[in-house]
């Protein structure tokens, strides 16, 4: 079985859509999904996502709008 990984290029592209869908700044985003402001900037210096860190994000973007709804319906 072959898999193919999503590059940190396409990953980032996929956050720049995302960010742009939810009218979120960079910061918000990374600190929303890994507890890190710098994500964004960290990625477009060039920086590597860790598998473990990929996947974290991938998670928060797959699941937003439900912990929004969620974070709503507790306040």
């Amino acid at each position: 079985m072959v898999t193919t990984l999503a590059s940190d290029a396409d990953i980032l592209a996929q956050i720049d859509r995302f960010c742009s869908k939810h009218g979120l700044k960079p910061s918000t985003f990374g600190r929303l999904s890994i507890g890190d402001a710098n994500l964004i900037a960290n990625l477009k210096a060039d920086r590597s996502l860790t598998l473990k860190t990929a996947r974290r994000i991938v998670d928060f973007m797959t699941s937003y709008p439900a912990v929004r709804i969620e974070q709503k319906e507790a306040a």
